[in-house]
């Protein structure tokens, strides 16, 4: 299938000044259900083609790869895990007096099954022995799960917005190293189907954001 002339001809006259107006165009264009797809790609191949024949230079980046080599972040990593392991100590001390208590209302109960009383006998045992130790057990149930929810949003807030930081750091060396090497893009590694390695900016990177990591 041929693509429309007119299309092909105002994609090769864009500037770069539009180019990131395009790209918003074509992602509206591609979100909507269309029942050609080969028009589809072979309009993203012209794009692609356009990027290329007017980038001077294109770099890759392993974000993941150099998020989890940034001193900061393992900081940060294992501030939270330690945090983890609190909760999870004070949980596990909880449960330990939860079982406990669990195997006494087992005892009384085999108690109140051996002892000859009468029906009046039995529910005052159960009211006097049983009953507080059952609601004591639900009590801890209740702050075991609290605690456990509390501190998994906690973290989760905590790691969010450290991440967030630590990116936002890691763009910036980024961007400066793209600039020095004046690159026209520097793409995620995973958008890549095919990158030399030659081009890969991640150990530039991880060497420079940890620059500043204290002396072990």
């Amino acid at each position: 299938m041929t693509m429309d002339l007119s299309l092909t001809s105002r994609l090769v006259q864009f500037s770069k000044k539009s180019w990131n107006k395009t790209i918003k165009k074509l992602s509206i264009i591609t979100s909507t259900k269309v029942k050609n797809m080969k028009k589809i790609l072979t309009i993203l191949a012209a794009v692609a083609a356009y990027t290329i024949a007017n980038a001077t230079s294109i770099y890759y980046v392993d974000m993941i790869e150099v998020y989890k080599e940034f001193y900061k972040a393992k900081e940060a990593n294992a501030q939270i895990n330690a945090s983890a392991e609190t909760t999870k100590q004070e949980v596990q001390k909880m449960e330990e007096k939860r079982q406990k208590l669990i195997g006494e209302l087992k005892n009384l109960q085999k108690d109140l099954e051996s002892k000859p009383l009468s029906e009046d006998g039995k529910k005052q045992f159960m009211e006097k022995e049983m009953r507080p130790k059952a609601i004591e057990v639900q009590k801890l149930e209740g702050e075991m799960r609290s605690i456990v929810e509390q501190a998994q949003k906690r973290l989760s807030e905590s790691l969010q917005r450290v991440r967030l930081l630590h990116l936002e750091e890691i763009s910036k060396e980024v961007e400066k190293i793209a600039k020095e090497k004046k690159a026209d893009y520097v793409l995620e590694k995973r958008s890549c189907i095919y990158a030399d390695p030659k081009f890969d900016l991640s150990a530039e990177t991880i060497k420079r954001i940890n620059a500043s990591a204290p002396k072990k």
